[in-house]
């Protein structure tokens, strides 16, 4: 009888180990590949938009309590991708767009599987402001910012989209993975925009949404995760 509940139990801890092997992964490399940066921060901190406040006051009163955390997520992200992208504001407004909406299914949706959720309301909120390749843009910033390796390509689209995500990883992390950003303008961005709860958020979204059933949730979660 002991030996009755030994199946389960495995079960559930291969559901849990594959979102905490794939971050692994991703903070093994980011070591492996970062060096040690000095010097003063040269990151220009944005702490407001007119876009972003547009579009996420809409989802207020969904978001509730997380509103103001969320918020401030959005703008570091959005800090660091302007600072990746070397002030290069042609398609500011369209990340700025894409980052309200990056992780909104969570909230509007109530699912860990968010990305595609996230998507489609990004599609009905913005189909009337933005033109059919700038909606394509802010489709793939969101369906790739959790993606581990590189965005391929050299073109603009590209290069927005990797510079978002690598920003998400920053943030998400807390700095623990850098992509380059020197840990002086971490330090800057961080102190500069309150946390405001929201990592504390995105470690209680699992028992939020899933209950005691953390490994449907780790399983639902670990979509969100490309390679």
């Amino acid at each position: 009888a002991s030996f009755a509940h030994q199946p389960m139990v495995s079960n559930c801890c291969a559901f849990l180990s594959i979102p905490i092997i794939v971050v692994g992964l991703a903070v093994a490399f980011q070591f492996a590949m970062m060096s040690g940066d000095v010097g003063e921060p040269n990151i220009n901190v944005i702490t407001k938009s007119d876009v972003v406040e547009e579009h996420l006051s809409a989802f207020r009163d969904v978001i509730g309590s997380d509103y103001d955390g969320y918020r401030g997520h959005i703008y570091r992200c959005l800090s660091y991708s302007m600072h990746f992208l070397n002030g290069n504001e042609t398609h500011r407004d369209v990340i700025e767009a894409a980052l309200v909406y990056h992780d909104i299914g969570l909230w509007t949706d109530s699912e860990l599987a968010y990305l595609e959720p996230s998507a489609a309301q990004a599609q009905i909120h913005c189909k009337d402001k933005f033109t059919a390749d700038q909606i394509l843009l802010i489709k793939d910033i969101i369906m790739f910012h959790h993606k581990i390796t590189p965005f391929p390509g050299d073109d603009a689209h590209a290069k927005v989209v990797e510079a978002v995500r690598k920003s998400d990883w920053i943030d998400a992390s807390m700095g623990l993975i850098t992509k380059g950003m020197s840990r002086a303008n971490i330090k800057k961005v961080e102190s500069s925009i309150a946390n405001a709860g929201f990592h504390k958020t995105l470690r209680d979204f699992i028992p939020r949404l899933r209950g005691w059933n953390i490994p449907l949730g780790a399983w639902e979660l670990a979509h969100i995760m490309r390679w």
